[in-house]
């Protein structure tokens, strides 16, 4: 009898491991690190069922975390910088297709929120993997917007008025250097325009009244010195 009793655990133990998720590395870079891992539970026929899957940066750090049921996301998912610090997060409960999940929270690389007081945000944009590539924070009247690149990185941020740019924008590359200066009235530039190469040095810096060049305008060559200048007013 205690053998037979033995017997039923250990198959029940079994049962219990083969439902049991684990994780499955499906490729990796070229220095041996895991790249992209699914989170997989082994079902009836050998077939594998996706519950997880994780996203790892070169250097080890991990880019983001997914969770899904019957394939379609459930729970919360989290995406990283390259340096460990948290992005952005989010719960999907319904686990509908049409589900783009709800608290979601933004943080820079220092890991402080992009507005650190706001009445409410919305998601403007996602990616098909349901990655937000574009928010809105409300304060008041006012809506200020920040939009990210591939890496997670803001790809531009300023305030909107009617659906349109309004004020100062700033604009970025994926490695974080500043890409553009404008100002925007009822979405139209207007004022100071100063554009850079990705490597922080100027390109060209003018003026724009109503969409139109206008002033004098400067270019600079690569190491960052005046190369020309053109006057829009001629």
């Amino acid at each position: 009898m205690f053998k037979r009793i033995l017997i039923i655990l250990a198959v029940a133990s079994l049962a219990v491991s083969c439902h049991r998720p684990y994780d499955s590395v499906f490729s990796t870079y070229p220095n041996g690190r895991p790249k992209l891992v699914f989170t997989v539970i082994d079902g009836k026929g050998g077939e594998m069922t996706r519950v997880g899957e994780k996203m790892y940066y070169d250097n080890g750090k991990l880019m983001y975390e997914k969770h899904f049921k019957d394939n379609k996301p459930t729970g919360q998912w989290s995406y990283y910088y390259d340096n460990g610090k948290l992005h952005t997060s989010g719960t999907f409960s319904t686990g509908d297709s049409n589900d783009f999940g709800t608290g979601w929270k933004f943080y820079n690389k220092d890991g402080n929120e992009f507005v650190a007081q706001y009445d409410s945000m919305r998601i403007l944009q996602y990616t098909a993997d349901h990655r937000p590539l574009s928010v809105a924070y409300y304060v008041n009247n006012t809506e200020t917007r920040y939009q990210f690149n591939d890496n997670f990185t803001v790809n531009a941020h300023g305030m909107v008025k009617d659906g349109k740019k309004e004020g100062p924008w700033e604009f970025f590359y994926a490695n974080g250097q500043k890409m553009l200066e404008a100002r925007y009235i009822d979405g139209v530039e207007n004022g100071a325009y100063i554009s850079y190469r990705d490597n922080g040095v100027p390109y060209f810096r003018g003026f724009y009244i109503n969409g139109i060049r206008a002033n004098n305008w400067e270019f600079y060559d690569e190491e960052g010195n005046l190369a020309g200048t053109m006057n829009f007013d001629d």
